[in-house]
């Protein structure tokens, strides 16, 4: 008999309803743990929308009439969880792997360490495990490589857990607000979790079982809004947490998006470096929110 959980998974949707239905499928074979389940899509084509409407899975199917990007997608499936009262809720790329023991084990940890608010498993990818992040304003290479192999199990403390698998209690949000919608994608969660961390809730990693993760590295998108993102909303988390010496981890970034532009025009890559020159720019000028446009395919 599944136990009931009280814990709700959100899935965002864009034109890859194939990836959601296989994590769709996955979640479907738990046979412990009675998780709702929210999948948002961010104004996908009818006919990639269709495919999910047909699909066979239990889940409530939120739709934005415009795509609102990883923030504002994720904040549609939060309000909702909220609303209905779900003390837990999780983030999950539907590019992600996770088993239903390690979800079990996550919950065990914040039933049984009430300080943490945001908690996700060890991270594979390319054949390495990673333990969260470190401050994306400071840090270029932000992923924690980890070696489990000699440690015991434990709650690791980082500056951010990624949102490729992450369950946060609803306290969280209640505390600090939704995701900022500004940074439409990247960012955001490091931002949630160090505004969390403010409000003195912890942010922690648990080393004793991981996700899974096989993004699409050679998709064009990753080349060039993937890039995008990642360097102008480093400009949008540091005027939010370095008021202080805002000028300062600028400049920082400044001379970092040059240094990688001209490596990337070197390399000829050319939509590489136009995507890190309008992100460097957008960032300086403090143009966020949706970018999307500038990227025509």
């Amino acid at each position: 008999m599944k136990e009931t959980t009280q814990l709700a998974i959100i899935l965002i949707n864009w034109n890859n309803s194939t990836d959601t239905l296989r994590c769709l499928s996955m979640i479907s074979l738990w046979s412990d743990l009675d998780a709702k389940v929210f999948v948002v899509d961010n104004a996908s084509s009818d006919e990639d929308l269709l495919l999910l409407r047909k699909a066979e899975y239990r889940f409530q199917l939120i739709i934005n009439e415009t795509n609102r990007g990883y923030s504002g997608g994720n904040n549609a499936g939060i309000a909702e969880a909220l609303e209905q009262k779900y003390p837990y809720i999780m983030l999950l790329n539907s590019d992600a792997s996770v088993s239903e023991t390690c979800i079990k084990q996550l919950l065990e940890c914040m039933l049984n360490s009430p300080e943490v608010g945001v908690t996700g498993p060890l991270l594979e990818e390319g054949g390495r495990d990673y333990a969260g992040g470190r401050n994306i304003g400071i840090y270029s290479r932000t992923r924690i490589p980890y070696e489990s192999e000699t440690k015991s199990p434990a709650l690791l403390a980082v500056d951010y857990v990624p949102g490729t698998a992450l369950i946060a209690r609803r306290e969280v949000f209640e505390k600090v607000g939704l995701l900022e919608e500004e940074f439409f994608f990247s960012g955001e969660i490091a931002d949630l979790c160090r505004r969390a961390q403010s409000a003195g809730l912890k942010c922690a990693i648990y080393t004793g079982c991981r996700a899974s993760h096989t993004p699409d590295t050679s998709s064009i998108m990753r080349e060039t809004i993937y890039n995008y993102y990642t360097l102008r909303n480093r400009f949008l988390f540091i005027r939010r947490h370095f008021r202080n010496t805002k000028i300062v981890w600028s400049m920082r970034w400044i001379v970092g998006g040059f240094i990688q532009i001209i490596i990337a025009l070197l390399k000829g890559k050319r939509m590489r470096a136009r995507a890190l020159w309008l992100g460097l720019r957008d960032g300086v000028a403090g143009k966020f929110g949706d970018g999307n446009a500038q990227f025509i395919y």
